[in-house]
C-alpha cells in the first residue's frame, strides 16, 4: 500500500498530493517566480501559477515555472490575455538541450514538455552523427596525405598497364556513351564509387577485364579511400529520415485540408499556407548539423577523382596514336573514360554549391564554386591538349584552326570569370557587414580563399591560349589543393567547441570562455559572448571536444 503522500506510479507519469505532503517536504520552493513554497501555494485554484507537477526525481514545482524553465512559449503559441497555450509554432532554430529538474538538474519527462523534450534528443542524436561523420572525414585526409606523397607510383604502373583489345567492340560505343551519361548519382549523393569499380570499367567504359583489373589494382588506394568518403557523403542519421517522413506526411495532409477549407482562400495558393502550418507542427528546424562535413565530403570525392582522372591521362598518353581501327577504339574508350570523370567532377561541384547554399555555409558554397570552376578547366585542358595533338599528327594548324581552338577556350576563360564575379557578389550579399572595415574582410577572405586560386585558373587558360597559337611547350600547371581540405577541421588543440544558431562548428580558444562577440565563419551569425556567458542563440558542441580528445588534441 502506498499512503497518500508517496509518489504513484513510481517512475512514471507521477502524481504527488501535495495537501498530504510531510511538513518538511512543503518548506521546498515550488513557484520560481514569485519564490513560493508548497504550503503557500491555493490547492484549491486551477490556475497554472497555483497548479503543480512532479518530476521523476520526486521535486515539485507549478506548472507556471515549469513552462518558463522548458522555454514552451518558444514552442507554443500562448493567448496574451489569459497565458494559455493555444497553437503549435514553428520551433527555435538554434539548438535545444534537453531540459532538466531546476533543483537537480535530473531528466524532465513529462508528457506536457515532450514536444520540448524530442526536440532536444533529435538535436543530441544530430550531433551523435555529425561527430561520427567528423572522424570519418579526418581519417579520409589522412589517407589522402598518403595517397599523394605515393602519387608518382601510380602513375607509373598506369602507363605500364598491358594494353587488352578484348574490349567491348566499337559498335557498343554509341551505347555505353549514351548509357553512363546519365549515371552520375542523385542530386543528394556524389558520383557511386560502383560505377569506378571493375565490374562498371568492363560493362560501363568498355575495357577489357584484364586491363579493368591491372587498373583498379593501381589506383586501389584511391577507391578505397573515394568509397569511405562517399558513405560520409550519403550518411543521413535515423533522425533525418524521421524528419523527411514527418515532413512528408504533415505537408500532404495540410495540403488536403487547405484545398478543403474554400472560404479560407487557402485553396488559391495551397502549397504556401500547407508548407507555414507544416513548419509550426513539425516541431524541429531543418538539421543541418551534418551538412558541413557532407559538403567537405564532396570536395574530398571530386578532389580523389582529380587524381583518378589525370592518372589516367598517363594511361591514355601511353596508348600512343595509331591508325589502326582497333587501337583507336581503345584509345577513345580511355578518353570518354577521362571526360567521364571530369564531368563528374563538375555535377557534383555543383551539388556541393547548392547543398551548401541551402544550410547558410555561405563560404564553404564559395569553396565549391571554385571546385566547379577547376574541374571545368580540368575538362578543357584535356580537351583542348588532345584535339591540339590529334590535329598536329595529320598537318601543321592552320591559323583558322588555331582561332577556333583559342575562341573555345577563351569562352571557357568568360565562364569562370562572370561565375567568379557572381560568386562574389552573392557572398557579399549574404553575409552581413555592419561597417567598411567587415565588408574589407568579407572581400579579403573571398579573394585569398577563391579569386587567388581562380587567378591561377585563369592563367592555366592563358597559358593554352599561347599554346594553341604559337606551338609553345605547354606545362600543365598541378592544380592539386589537398593540403586546403586537409587542414579545414584543423581545429585549435586548445579550447570548446560550440554551434552557431544554424549548426555550424566553431572554437573558442585559450581558457574556452566566451569573451567577446563575433561572427559564425560560415553564416556570419553571432557567435561567443562577454564575461564567459554565453549567447544564447550559441551551444556547446561537446560531441566534438570528444573526438579532440580521442584524437590526442
Amino acid at each position: 500500500m502506498y499512503s497518500d503522500a508517496e509518489v504513484w506510479p513510481p517512475m512514471s507519469i507521477q502524481y504527488t498530493c501535495v495537501i498530504c505532503l510531510p511538513e518538511e517536504r512543503k518548506t521546498a520552493v515550488a513557484d520560481f517566480i514569485m519564490q513560493r513554497t508548497i504550503s503557500e501555494l491555493d490547492t484549491s485554484s486551477e490556475d497554472v501559477s497555483e497548479r503543480t507537477i512532479t518530476l521523476d526525481c520526486g521535486h515539485i514545482f507549478t506548472v507556471e515555472t515549469l513552462d518558463g524553465h522548458c522555454h514552451m512559449p518558444d514552442f507554443y503559441e500562448q493567448d496574451g490575455a489569459t497565458g494559455n497555450f493555444t497553437a503549435t509554432k514553428a520551433p527555435p532554430i538554434n539548438y535545444q538541450t534537453p531540459p532538466s529538474c531546476p533543483t537537480c538538474r535530473g531528466p524532465i519527462s513529462s508528457l506536457r514538455y515532450g514536444r520540448v523534450t524530442k526536440r532536444a534528443n533529435l538535436d543530441i542524436l544530430e550531433q551523435n552523427v555529425a561527430s561520427t561523420m567528423s572522424l570519418a572525414v579526418e581519417q579520409v585526409q589522412g589517407q589522402l596525405q598518403v595517397i599523394s606523397s605515393n602519387i608518382q607510383g601510380s602513375h607509373d604502373a598506369a602507363k605500364k598497364l598491358v594494353r587488352s583489345l578484348e574490349c567491348k567492340p566499337e559498335e557498343d560505343f554509341e551505347r555505353l556513351y549514351q548509357e553512363r551519361d546519365s549515371k552520375f548519382g542523385s542530386h543528394d549523393e556524389p558520383l557511386p564509387s560502383r560505377f569506378l569499380s571493375q565490374p562498371q570499367m568492363v560493362s560501363l567504359h568498355g575495357l577489357a577485364t584484364e586491363e579493368a583489373r591491372a587498373w583498379n589494382a593501381a589506383v586501389r588506394d584511391i577507391l578505397r579511400a573515394y568509397r569511405k568518403v562517399e558513405e560520409v557523403a550519403k550518411k543521413r542519421g535515423p533522425h533525418i529520415q524521421a524528419y523527411h517522413a514527418a515532413l512528408s506526411m504533415l505537408y500532404r495532409l495540410e495540403f488536403n485540408a487547405a484545398i478543403a477549407r474554400d472560404s479560407t482562400g487557402a485553396a488559391d495558393a495551397p502549397e504556401p499556407f500547407a508548407m507555414a502550418q507544416v513548419n509550426k507542427k513539425i516541431g524541429q528546424p531543418p538539421h543541418k548539423a551534418d551538412t558541413r562535413f557532407q559538403i567537405e565530403a564532396y570536395l574530398l570525392s571530386i578532389e580523389l577523382r582529380l587524381m583518378l582522372g589525370q592518372i589516367a591521362q598517363s594511361r591514355f598518353e601511353a596508348l600512343g596514336w595509331s591508325d589502326d581501327p582497333a587501337l583507336k577504339h581503345h584509345r577513345q574508350l580511355w578518353y570518354s573514360f577521362i571526360d567521364y570523370i571530369f564531368r563528374s567532377c563538375f555535377k557534383d561541384a555543383e551539388k556541393a554549391v547548392m547543398i551548401a547554399t541551402r544550410s547558410s555555409a555561405s563560404r564553404q558554397a564559395a569553396r565549391c564554386m571554385v571546385y566547379k570552376i577547376r574541374s571545368s578547366l580540368e575538362l578543357c585542358r584535356f580537351f583542348i591538349l588532345n584535339k591540339v595533338s590529334e590535329l598536329s599528327r595529320l598537318h601543321p594548324l592552320d591559323d583558322a584552326t588555331r582561332q577556333e581552338l583559342a575562341a573555345d577556350v577563351n569562352a571557357r576563360r568568360s565562364d569562370a570569370v562572370n561565375l567568379l564575379k557572381e560568386s562574389c557578389m552573392t557572398y557579399l550579399r549574404v553575409r552581413p557587414s555592419e561597417n567598411l572595415a567587415q565588408l574589407k574582410d568579407e572581400r579579403k577572405w573571398f579573394n585569398d580563399n577563391c579569386t587567388a586560386k581562380v587567378d591561377k585558373y585563369l592563367n592555366e587558360y592563358d597559358e593554352l591560349v599561347e599554346h594553341i597559337m604559337t606551338d609553345k611547350v605547354y606545362r600543365p600547371l598541378s592544380l592539386h589543393e589537398r593540403e586546403e581540405i586537409v587542414k579545414a577541421f584543423g581545429f585549435s588543440p586548445q579550447g570548446h567547441f560550440y554551434n552557431c544558431e544554424n549548426g555550424h562548428t566553431f572554437v573558442i580558444t585559450e581558457c574556452g570562455g566566451a569573451m567577446e562577440q563575433a561572427r559564425c565563419p560560415e553564416c556570419s551569425a553571432p557567435i561567443g559572448g562577454s564575461n564567459h556567458q554565453l549567447l544564447s542563440s550559441n551551444t556547446r558542441a561537446m560531441e566534438f571536444e570528444e573526438v579532440a580528445r580521442a584524437q590526442g588534441m
